[in-house]
């Protein structure tokens, strides 16, 4: 097994980030059959060089970093699930231009500035309820009863999709998070399609409802979606953007709030200094961002022979852009692996991407940060980790995300 996969990597990978800085920028990994290896891009700069070359690097990559392609050749898509009519079709995450594009300006409205900001009170109450459930609680784990429920809850209500079904939106998801990190047994596999199956069945359901009774979500948004009289989304292809939206922003924002609280815990100088000053939350967000980024890396696919920092990857291998790694790349940022509100360009990580396949989602996930932890310095007046705590993450070299955080929480 390369190390990459190892547990004690996916527990801390940052050492093993550190040492590829050094040695092997360009980290070949080898698949199962040797016939197609991955290859880990680690330095700030070369990620950025891979991502502005989206005519040789293609995101047509398939759903994760080893799983076989969910698009078969020559096929829009495939099946989800045992008796499902519905396909999987590629729209933003595995799409190239122009198609991408054409996506991406149909979606791109639903997440305008106007459309995400008018979110926020609407987050800030979705927070305070979660706080009321747990404020006099004493001890709580803050993954399940704060960090879990928050994105979901406002993911859901941003789809238009009812809150009596957050708890099979839950598993979806995580089975969805699963497939990512190229690590699935066979059988795991079978259950995570299956799992995908009922997801874009549901939706389907929604989809038509939405189309007798419209709303204002972004489900409707997807039926309405025209752009200079263009031909309707197709109804696989409103479900593929469901799908990815739920994915993409319930789990990788969970994460990051989670992160967020232990880093801040575990820099009390820099939590004290945000307490007292509330136009450092923004440069919090960000730092946790960029330090331990939700997603660890985003898999591209070589269209042709080319080479990454003189190292030679040959066409049709699959390249991860480490973000994770890139982060904490020594040649871009001072102390590196330090929590620092004072950075002078906080936004200059590559958690989010670069580039035209930038993510749609980042400034709902940066407000539902900043609303987040507003409210919780807000309505507690201590917070600690209940000790002994050794931080544990789940089993995904991809995704990074912990398992639990224990605190000790005392009301204002």
């Amino acid at each position: 097994m390369d190390r990459f996969f190892e547990a004690a990597t996916i527990s801390c990978p940052y050492p093993f980030y550190a040492e590829l800085h050094e040695h092997d920028p360009v980290h070949r990994l080898e698949d199962e059959d040797g016939d197609h290896p991955v290859y880990l891009v680690t330095r700030y700069e070369d990620c950025l060089d891979v991502l502005s070359r989206s005519e040789v690097f293609s995101n047509k990559a398939g759903p994760g970093l080893r799983q076989k392609e969910l698009m078969g050749p020559g096929r829009s898509g495939a099946a989800a699930g045992a008796g499902s009519s519905y396909r999987v079709v590629r729209t933003l995450l595995t799409n190239d231009a122009p198609s991408h594009t054409r996506f991406r300006k149909l979606v791109a409205k639903a997440f305008s500035a106007r459309r995400i900001n008018a979110l926020e009170p609407a987050i800030r109450a979705v927070a305070h309820d979660l706080v009321d459930g747990f404020a006099d609680s004493g001890e709580i784990d803050f993954v399940t009863d704060f960090a879990q429920p928050l994105p979901l809850v406002v993911i859901a209500d941003f789809l238009g999709v009812p809150r009596r079904d957050l708890k099979q939106f839950r598993r979806w998801s995580d089975d969805a998070a699963e497939v990512l990190g190229g690590q699935l047994t066979p059988e795991r596999s079978r259950e995570c399609h299956e799992s995908l199956g009922e997801l874009l069945r549901y939706f389907a359901e929604q989809v038509e409802l939405r189309r007798r009774e419209p709303a204002e979500d972004f489900l409707t948004s997807l039926v309405d979606a025209r752009i200079d009289d263009e031909t309707p989304l197709s109804t696989e292809e409103m479900l593929s953007l469901a799908y990815v939206t739920l994915v993409a922003g319930n789990e990788t924002t969970a994460n990051m709030l989670a992160s967020m609280m232990l880093l801040l815990l575990r820099n009390a100088d820099q939590l004290a200094r945000v307490r007292a000053d509330r136009s450092l939350i923004p440069a919090a967000v960000e730092e946790a961002l960029r330090l331990e980024a939700p997603v660890q890396g985003s898999v591209r696919v070589t269209r042709e022979d080319t080479e990454v920092n003189g190292c030679p990857v040959p066409a049709g291998s699959r390249v991860l852009i480490v973000a994770g790694a890139a982060n904490r790349d020594a040649r871009v940022y001072d102390e590196p692996d330090r929590f620092d509100v004072d950075r002078a360009d906080p936004r200059s990580h590559l958690t989010f991407g670069k580039g035209i396949h930038f993510c749609l989602g980042a400034a709902l996930s940066r407000l539902e940060g900043a609303v987040a932890l507003e409210v919780l310095l807000d309505r507690l007046n201590s917070v600690g980790i209940v000790e002994p705590f050794e931080p544990a993450y789940v089993d995904n070299a991809v995704l990074r995300g912990l398992r639990k955080l224990p605190l000790r929480v005392v009301r204002s």
